[in-house]
């Protein structure tokens, strides 16, 4: 029998159904939840026949505000049917795409998150001892820097077929200031983490060559390691020169073929000190969490 293209998948009636379900936890009192409850199943057939007759959807316009978590950040909502696409989306590529991401990357992932990402690193170091040298990397305003013809490009060639080209593109094209720009996604879509994290996926790669780990099995090197939570990355080898490399390298693959920036006051060198992470401080003793502010 012949595999649906991924279009179809992610317009069937069912998948947009349990979509709208997912959207509605922790929603039930919201007012968009509210005004799209009444013939909600009549509402997602048309979104249904939209997506299946043009391979498309028309995507609404995004309420901006900040939240403080604890850095000041503009949250980009969508329209509660946008998210339902949203999620009807994330539903069928994630499966797809998250196997792409080896075992050294923690964001928005099932099973993963930053606690987890905290263990494995002060386990890291717990292993390595003093004997080791850290340097820690971020991406200067990564959400905003997100090239649009790059994202797209790359995320294409990891999907099955190309069905999804035309309601992919006008997705990440659908934030109108971002869209004159030709970079940014919004913080705030469930897809836009899902683009975020494939972004870097590259840099993990090449850091798990450059040190000489393994990408896809978990476990442990003595001689180094390599952890990344989105955009925050660490890397840790047994030789200064060694770290220095593999930081270089990723700078010079995130400026030249991603066309993001970390920049050098983003750049921290460490030699055996704790390490913070995540609002932990981590060493090869323990851990502890910092208060944030």
């Amino acid at each position: 029998m012949k595999e649906k293209m991924l279009i179809r998948k992610i317009s069937e009636f069912e998948n947009l159904l349990a979509a709208f379900y997912d959207c509605s936890r922790g929603k039930r009192r919201k007012d968009g939840y509210q005004k799209y409850l009444f013939n909600f199943g009549e509402k997602l057939k048309y979104i249904e026949e939209e997506i299946n007759r043009t391979k498309n959807f028309r995507w609404g316009g995004y309420r901006e505000f900040y939240v403080h978590d604890p850095k000041k950040r503009l949250v980009m909502a969508a329209p509660f049917r946008d998210r339902i696409v949203h999620t009807a989306l994330h539903r069928i590529v994630e499966p797809i795409i998250d196997p792409s991401f080896g075992c050294r990357t923690f964001a928005c992932r099932a099973g993963m998150g930053n606690q987890k990402a905290a263990i494995r690193l002060q386990k890291q170091l717990s292993i390595m001892g003093k004997n080791r040298y850290c340097v820690k990397l971020d991406v200067k305003k990564y959400f905003a820097s997100i090239n649009h013809k790059i994202l797209f490009d790359r995320f294409m060639n990891f999907l099955p077929d190309n069905s999804l080209s035309t309601i992919l593109w006008s997705l990440i094209e659908s934030h109108a200031d971002y869209n004159l720009k030709g970079r940014g996604i919004p913080i705030g879509n469930l897809t836009s983490q899902i683009f975020a994290n494939f972004y870097l996926s590259l840099l993990d790669k090449k850091a798990c060559e450059l040190l000489k780990i393994d990408f896809f099995e978990d476990k442990y090197e003595e001689g180094a390691g390599y952890i990344r939570y989105m955009d925050d990355m660490v890397i840790l080898a047994d030789k200064k020169e060694k770290a220095l490399y593999a930081a270089s390298e990723l700078v010079r693959i995130a400026n030249s073929k991603l066309k993001v920036e970390i920049p050098t006051y983003k750049y921290v060198v460490l030699a055996n000190d704790p390490i913070p992470f995540l609002g932990f401080v981590l060493s090869e003793d323990g851990g502890a969490s910092i208060k944030k502010e």
